[in-house]
């Protein structure tokens, strides 16, 4: 969740869009994605359809700085699935 300065190495972490999320009007650009259990905005790369990462199988991609920030992101998702996940079954949103 920090800045990567332009000299360092970096990584990407890919992600799957749940079937029917589409972000066509964002494919290969940068769009903030709001982590409501951090409370802050992380950019993702959401990949043009035609792309290597897309024949993949990834529809976006996180960029992370190392292993140990990879481990951390991966759990962030994990909880921010889970928790909107509990809040579909309480109000019963589909």
């Amino acid at each position: 969740m920090k800045k990567i300065k332009e000299d360092r190495e970096c990584f990407g972490l890919g992600v799957k869009f749940r079937k029917g999320i589409e972000l066509k009007q964002d494919e290969g650009s940068i769009t903030s994605i709001f982590m409501a259990s951090r409370n802050t905005s992380v950019p993702m790369i959401v990949v043009a359809s035609d792309s290597e990462a897309k024949k993949q199988g990834e529809d976006g991609i996180f960029v992370i700085c190392c292993d140990k920030c990879g481990i951390k992101m991966k759990k962030t998702l994990k909880d921010e699935i889970n928790l909107f996940h509990s809040i579909g079954e309480m109000t019963d949103l589909k």
